[in-house]
């Protein structure tokens, strides 16, 4: 059967209660005799009944027979402060008839529907920084690739046909109360994440929106309870539930409209969480309410169930921080300036062990230099050197970064780090002894612009 690996992006066009009543009598109506309700007093009642539950208390009813417990209750509330940190977006792109703008080129519109989630807020001014997915607001066939009017709906303000509506030209009207604009000052392609931008909205001014952070832990493992935020289908900010099915694997997408070859790779991790057409862009948190993923595609088929992709937050926090510097720098969205070593790496043995203290399967890599193609790598490391750790410094001394390499994406993440200054200590094994090696990045050669 044919599958489909796809952006989860969409064109917009557009049991019983815990304390309701229970049948129990009359068996669902077979006896002639309608249902009877009963209260959940009463249920408790007939399970203290049970030999052995006399003393059975109501709480311990609950969490027992119901699986009800104040975890139960804290999660509900994280999650509904999740909401309050969701947009749901749309992304309006003007598309050219060929005829040439002098001679008065006609134009046509649509609107494409995402999600995403503020990071920084500063109500009293309106002002704002939400992430979103690059392909949001991204379409290389447009009159403009990257958006230009890009506009932001809050939890509870984001339904077609109450909040906004789209006319037959895909006009954007009727949301004059709810809209918030925003401009793109970092977006990248090749990791298919954007930064927006939000100044002076009245409509944050009088909101509860709340800012959502970032999981201060570099590591997630498989079978860790999740939830996205999204505006699955077009339909407004909504919640599903999974769990992590694969930390950290890979994956190829395509963004462009204009070239059936333009595939990228992405790390991603696996979720199955449900995840559905418009979904892309928003977070996916862990049970703390933590940012752990940016939601970005899903794998459809008719043989496939429950596998969507997530890229990871070790990696798109540091990402941003890179965009927003760059943005503070030139005024602008300048894509991604990111460090390189310019050499290639190998995974010469890989193996997992089963860590009791924490209860999870943990994955080692040992990382290696396959080859070297240039500077600052050459005459710094050579073939074969075994990565141990990697330590970036700036240039008053402050350590930035600091981490061991027990998996290969350790070294392709923490270049996300380096500044133009900085020094970056590779720890590695060479000839079976523990080597230092100190590269300074000190020449802008060994940054490369990636869109």
């Amino acid at each position: 059967m044919k599958k489909f690996l796809i952006l989860v992006m969409m064109v917009a066009v557009f049991a019983a209660s815990l304390f309701g009543g229970c049948a129990v009598n009359g068996r669902d109506g077979r006896d002639g005799k309608d249902a009877q309700d009963v209260s959940i007093q009463e249920i408790y009642e007939a399970a203290k009944s049970i030999e052995g539950n006399e003393n059975l208390t109501f709480d311990q009813f609950l969490k027992e027979y119901l699986s009800y417990n104040d975890d139960t209750v804290g999660l509900k509330s994280v999650i509904n402060r999740s909401l309050m940190s969701g947009v749901s977006i749309l992304s309006r792109f003007a598309y050219s008839d060929g005829s040439g703008y002098l001679s008065g080129m006609r134009r046509s519109y649509k609107v494409y529907t995402g999600s995403g989630a503020i990071l920084w807020l500063d109500k009293s001014a309106g002002d704002a920084y939400v992430v979103t997915n690059c392909h949001v607001v991204y379409d290389d066939s447009s009159v403009n690739a990257f958006c230009k009017d890009i506009r932001l709906y809050l939890y509870g303000q984001d339904e077609k046909g109450t909040n906004f509506s789209i006319d037959l030209n895909n006009d954007i009207v009727n949301d004059e109360n709810y809209r918030i604009e925003a401009e793109i000052i970092g977006a990248s392609v090749s990791y298919d994440i954007a930064l927006l931008k939000v100044t002076g909205s009245d409509v944050l001014k009088r909101s509860d929106a709340v800012a959502a952070k970032f999981s201060q832990s570099s590591e997630v493992y498989a079978g860790e309870y999740v939830y996205a935020i999204g505006n699955a289908e077009s339909e407004g900010m909504s919640a599903s539930n999974g769990i992590v099915s694969r930390e950290s694997e890979y994956i190829e997408l395509n963004m462009s409209d204009i070239d059936e070859n333009a595939y990228t790779e992405y790390r991603v991790m696996r979720i199955t969480a449900p995840i559905n057409h418009g979904n892309s862009g928003g977070a996916l948190y862990n049970t703390r309410g933590e940012i752990i993923g940016i939601v970005n595609a899903k794998l459809e088929g008719e043989d496939i169930d429950n596998m969507g992709y997530a890229l990871p937050a070790n990696y798109v926090k540091r990402l941003l921080k890179l965009m927003y510097d760059s943005y503070a720098s030139n005024g602008n969205n300048s894509g991604v300036r990111k460090a390189f070593l310019n050499i290639a790496t190998s995974v010469s043995d890989s193996y997992s062990r089963y860590n009791e203290s924490q209860g999870v399967a943990e994955i080692f890599d040992t990382v290696s230099v396959e080859s070297i193609s240039g500077a600052p790598a050459r005459s710094n490391l050579q073939n074969g050197d075994i990565f141990k750790s990697v330590k970036i410094t700036d240039s008053q001394g402050t350590v930035k970064e600091d981490i061991k390499v027990t998996r290969r994406y350790h070294v392709q993440d923490v270049m996300f780090s380096v500044r133009l200054g900085d020094t970056v200590t590779i720890t590695v094994e060479r000839g079976g002894q523990n080597v230092d090696v100190a590269i300074v990045f000190d020449s802008e050669n060994y940054f490369r612009n990636y869109y």
